[in-house]
């Protein structure tokens, strides 16, 4: 039970935080495109991070251990909860939407850390500093992800008084740390110009990582997140009454959660 309390709590989180990064880093994929280096090997390193990607998530959802988006794993609680015909694909895809909203309201202030980095490259003359800017950007917020994902590791650790090498063992797939080091490497590929920020710089980038995070890790926007998201796919559930059970469910944790927290 504890076990199971633990994973329902990383799930949550990694499907939103994990989810959003990757929205990052596709996104500056795209704009890193435009960057006179992006060929050759610089290029191969790219689509060795988006592959470190797809590997990441192929892990989660095919492996034989440690199945979290197995239907058939499911209890007969939660599995009568759903239609009868829900894939294990329809189910890891709903867990991947879990990012859309937070996203969303992220973007405004990942936008904003795109341009502090920006104006740095700018200051200490790195060439093309709008395009180089963007995987900066994605490098920050699959670091932030990464953070995310191992408090809620630690959070599972002292509320469920679980061993630490069982936490580790258990949801070690949910780590995004390969993909961050693939993207780190093409980033260091595509230009290795190493500076100081002075402090202003500093201050300003720290800030709008910190903006940032305040989102992504914010229990009330996972309830809203999984609220929207239960409404986007109303054709997972067995029928409408179980859909609307299931926001009651949400509901009810969410006041439970708010709760707690006022004590």
């Amino acid at each position: 039970m504890k076990l199971a309390k633990a994973a329902s709590s990383v799930k949550l989180v990694t499907g939103v935080a994990n989810n959003a990064a990757i929205l990052v880093m596709l996104d500056a994929h795209d704009k890193v495109k435009q960057h006179p280096r992006y060929r050759h090997a610089v290029k191969r390193a790219f689509r060795d991070a988006l592959e470190a990607r797809h590997a990441y998530e192929r892990q989660l959802l095919y492996t034989d251990t440690n199945r979290f988006f197995h239907v058939a794993d499911m209890t007969d609680d939660s599995r009568k909860i759903y239609g009868a015909d829900l894939t294990d694909q329809q189910y890891f895809e709903f867990w991947q939407s879990l990012a859309g909203p937070v996203y969303t309201k992220s973007r405004p202030f990942i936008t904003s850390l795109w341009n502090k980095y920006r104006l740095s490259l700018i200051n200490h003359g790195v060439a093309y500093p709008d395009l180089l800017a963007w995987p900066m950007v994605a490098t920050a917020c699959l670091h932030l992800a990464e953070k995310i994902f191992r408090n809620i590791l630690e959070q599972a650790i002292t509320d469920y008084q679980l061993p630490r090498w069982l936490v580790g063992r258990i949801f070690h797939d949910f780590s995004l740390e390969n993909v961050s080091r693939a993207w780190q490497k093409a980033l260091m590929l595509l230009d290795d110009t190493r500076y100081e920020l002075d402090g202003t710089e500093d201050k300003n980038i720290s800030v709008g990582i910190q903006q940032i995070i305040e989102i992504w890790a914010n229990p009330a926007n996972y309830y809203d997140s999984t609220t929207a998201t239960i409404q986007d796919f109303e054709e997972i559930f067995r029928t409408r009454g179980e859909m609307k059970k299931a926001l009651r469910n949400v509901s009810e944790v969410r006041e439970a959660v708010a709760e707690e927290m006022r004590k």
